[in-house]
């Protein structure tokens, strides 16, 4: 079965919208679809630049504010590594 990547718009107001499912989501609600394996874009609705990376590092950010879940040590690998 072909799996159709979701298109997320981002709009300047900061609100995002699944073109999918014809409705606006949060930052939770693409949480959740990470971690059920969905594949998804986020794209800017002006320009269509490509924020998926951001939009990702947010949802972290989010998750980290709520309860740290990941360790500090982890979090300075993935910077001093370059990758983001």
């Amino acid at each position: 079965m072909l799996s159709i990547m979701r298109t997320i718009r981002r709009y300047s107001n900061r609100k995002l919208y699944d073109t999918h499912e014809s409705h606006y989501v949060t930052l939770q609600a693409l949480a959740a679809l990470v971690r059920s394996g969905e594949d998804f874009q986020v794209v800017d609705h002006g320009t269509n630049r490509d924020l998926t990376t951001a939009t990702l590092a947010q949802i972290i950010f989010e998750e980290e504010k709520r309860g740290s879940r990941l360790p500090a040590t982890e979090l300075r690998r993935i910077i001093q590594s370059g990758t983001i």
